[in-house]
């Protein structure tokens, strides 16, 4: 196997491995990819190093598929249906990467990496920030800058608040998910009460 299979089999496995589990060792990662863990190190420098490539990784998947699936869809849907949809993935896909949320906003091994990731991510100028104002400049009809950025900011804190919910109910009592954001009539409620704000 070459080295960058072996990278690409690391990464993978801690993805797997980091989707249901709060905490993973650098022995986990080595045993579920049946390398020595002296291999981790030598290809990626440290576990915290591959953990941040891996976040990274998990983060773009999510922005892709916001971006092919909700933003840039123009068919007859509106803006609470294209939030609804959003809110369903986002919410699904937060259930399936508890650890990873764990690890982006809990944990302090990658905590300056993590924060630093999200801001690149979600803040700065790029491709991402600016389909998603884009869009809500076409479907909100604002044409402000500084009124895009509170709502993006607004839209961007109703979800992540639902989530921070999720993750400290896991780190206090071990629960995985909050039924109540499950629940369709709820997020039907939740959508319109943030469709007013905005």
């Amino acid at each position: 196997m070459s080295s960058q299979e072996i990278k690409r089999k690391l990464i993978e496995n801690t993805k797997i491995l980091i989707q249901k589990h709060a905490t993973v060792t650098i022995k986990d990662i080595a045993e579920a990819s049946f390398v020595n863990i002296a291999a981790v190190n030598y290809h990626f420098g440290s576990k915290e190093k591959l953990m941040k490539i891996v976040v990274e990784e998990v983060l773009n998947e999510l922005k892709q598929y916001i971006t092919d699936q909700v933003i840039k869809v123009h068919d007859n849907q509106t803006i609470e249906e294209k939030l609804e949809k959003m809110m369903n993935y986002i919410y699904n896909f937060s259930l399936d990467n508890i650890g990873l949320l764990n690890y982006l906003f809990l944990t302090q091994e990658i905590q300056v990496e993590s924060s630093s990731l999200l801001i690149d991510n979600f803040f700065s100028d790029n491709e991402f920030t600016k389909l998603v104002y884009k869009s809500l400049e076409e479907a909100m009809n604002i044409h402000n800058k500084k009124e895009l950025f509170a709502k993006y900011i607004l839209l961007f804190s109703s979800f992540c608040i639902p989530l921070f919910i999720q993750i400290s109910q896991m780190k206090l009592h071990g629960s995985m998910k909050i039924e109540m954001f499950m629940d369709p009539e709820f997020r039907q409620y939740y959508i319109k009460s943030i469709m007013k704000m905005a």
